[in-house]
């Protein structure tokens, strides 16, 4: 059974309750099936760690006693997953602050201001009304997930660590009693290699050396 510092792969497919609307998923032909355009090399299993904060709370803590090749369907109130709506997170603005930044604001667009992003709700009369809820606040969702895989392999749970903080699978993995090194062929940001170290120590193996370079 699946504990809580486990290194796990999940497929999933994300919904809002209320109009069956899909908002994320793993699976390629959902892609095909809901005709939304993405890029179908993105759409993999995710890595999760039920202790670690890779994606909701509630998702993460679904997977404690769980197996692998488990599927179940889990329902989500807005509390545990984006929140509720604050109506107090809706706010006007003149259309001459977006002028000033060469924005040309309409209905729907993400936007950042001051230092927050916000979808615009409407525009007019000189005014532009903007959320800075998420734009998933206040609403019921449902996941349908799939254990996929319990990585029990070290080099493997590194990898998927790797790809969590960059996106991207590592080019090698080289592993040994006390060492980690992952060869890739991009520079990494020295804060998201620390983070991978911090996470391989935690998950993988305790006292790791780890070190990034470049393929």
């Amino acid at each position: 059974m699946i504990g809580d510092d486990d290194v796990v792969l999940i497929n999933f497919v994300g919904k809002i309750k209320a109009t069956g609307q899909v908002i994320d998923f793993t699976y390629r032909d959902i892609a095909e099936k809901e005709k939304i355009d993405v890029d179908k090399s993105d759409l993999s299993p995710i890595v999760v760690i039920p202790s670690a904060n890779y994606t909701l709370k509630a998702i993460s803590k679904s997977l404690i006693g769980k197996n692998e090749g488990d599927k179940y369907t889990l329902d989500l109130k807005p509390e545990d997953a984006f929140g509720r709506f604050n109506p107090r997170l809706v706010k006007t603005y003149s259309l001459d602050a977006f002028r000033e930044n060469n924005i040309k604001p309409s209905a729907g667009d993400i936007v950042s201001l001051d230092g927050m992003t916000a979808t615009v709700m409407s525009v007019g009369a000189g005014r532009v009304m903007v959320n800075f809820n998420h734009m998933l606040a206040g609403k019921e969702l449902i996941y349908d997930i799939e254990v996929f895989k319990v990585i029990t392999d070290d080099a493997e749970k590194a990898a998927a660590i790797f790809r969590h903080y960059t996106g991207k699978q590592p080019d090698k993995v080289e592993i040994n009693e006390s060492n980690v090194r992952i060869l890739y062929k991009d520079s990494i940001d020295k804060h998201v290699a620390d983070a991978i170290a911090d996470d391989i120590d935690k998950y993988v193996r305790k006292g790791f050396k780890v070190e990034i370079t470049s393929s």
